[in-house]
């Protein structure tokens, strides 16, 4: 049957849409181009080329190299403040702006020693608070100065970490890279501010000449940005789709028959059948399963899979789950390795070996 498409208006070029068209099915697919772009980075295809990427054990080691490559690079909290100072005027909008502002301070030692001393005695209050090197290690990063000495003894950790990761999955996350300092305030710069040529500490004019460089190892930022998404489970779900034999859609808009555009985190193709999935990488709640439910049957997907991290909240929600015959529940991957969750959905989707 021909299909004759007449544009009303420049939305549909800019959409650049898919139409899936089969038997009583006709699904539209929107996908984001800075998405699809971003999953093409060569570093975002590295971190997700790493075997078992879901597996408990690499996932709380990245997590480790992630925290303290936040505390090895955190930027002046007072800098902050005073780069996002109009967003002061907002005390509502400000709020949750300004624990993100905080984040990088409460990963400190000395941030946890206090958390744990809340909780302790006076005397083991004194006992803590009495680690000298620990609270001017903070207070130099609320001003935005590091120590030279301990920046030196965090960046071994770091290393160690990611040695850890490379001893597991045969890959290095972490790259040479440098941090720049204001020679005169000694406080750590954002990257704009090199452009910009400014120090927003003590308002320094930032030449090529004067700024200082310290040589430190990172974590790319592509790499940072899409582990602290849902991205990355999207993308390795799919990818193991993928070498089942599917042809997957990630993180687009997929048109129900109702005319709404549902979000979907893995939409796959196997000889004519649709698969929606949903990737969870925390916690699950009984809302999300529901909604869940209700984009699959507005798409009229054939097979739906809950791929999740954990487990569902409740029993109840999984007893709801598994008299759905349309619902694949995945649960516990973390706890799987790659083979396992390959042979898992194997027999989940029929596919003969």
């Amino acid at each position: 049957m021909p299909i004759h498409i007449e544009e009303l208006d420049s939305s549909a070029r800019e959409e650049n849409p898919t139409i899936i068209l089969g038997k009583n099915i006709l699904i539209k697919i929107v996908e984001d181009p800075n998405k699809q772009a971003f999953l093409k980075n060569r570093l975002v295809k590295k971190l997700l080329s790493i075997p078992d990427l879901c597996n408990d054990d690499t996932r709380k080691l990245i997590d480790n190299l992630l925290v303290h490559e936040a505390y090895l690079t955190a930027p002046s909290f007072a800098q902050t403040l005073m780069q996002h100072r109009d967003k002061l005027e907002d005390l509502a909008a400000s709020s949750q702006w300004f624990m993100q502002a905080l984040a990088p301070l409460m990963k400190s030692k000395m941030w946890k020693a206090l958390e744990k001393s809340a909780q302790q005695t006076v005397e083991d209050d004194e006992k803590l608070l009495k680690k000298e090197d620990l609270r001017a290690d903070l207070l130099r990063r609320v001003k935005g100065q590091i120590n030279k000495k301990n920046l030196q003894k965090l960046e071994k950790e770091l290393i160690s970490i990611d040695k850890q990761i490379e001893g597991k999955t045969g890959i290095s996350l972490t790259e040479p890279s440098v941090l720049f300092m204001c020679s005169k305030c000694k406080s750590i710069l954002f990257e704009n501010e090199i452009s910009n040529k400014k120090c927003l500490s003590c308002n320094r004019k930032i030449t090529e000449e004067n700024v200082q460089r310290i040589p430190i190892i990172k974590v790319p930022l592509e790499i940072r940005q899409v582990w602290q998404s849902n991205l990355w489970f999207e993308a390795y779900f799919a990818n193991l789709l993928r070498k089942l034999g599917c042809k997957t859609w990630v993180g687009v808009h997929a048109m129900g028959v109702s005319g709404i555009l549902h979000e979907v985190d893995v939409l796959a193709i196997r000889n004519g059948t649709i698969i929606v999935c949903e990737c969870k990488t925390g916690k699950v709640s009984r809302n999300d399963v529901f909604n869940f439910c209700t984009k699959v049957s507005d798409l009229k997907s054939h097979i739906s899979i809950l791929a999740l991290i954990g487990e569902l909240p409740e029993p109840e929600t999984r007893e709801f789950v598994r008299k759905n015959p349309a619902i694949i529940r995945l649960e516990s991957m973390g706890q799987m390795s790659e083979v396992a969750i390959l042979d898992d959905l194997k027999n989940r989707l029929s596919i003969k070996a």
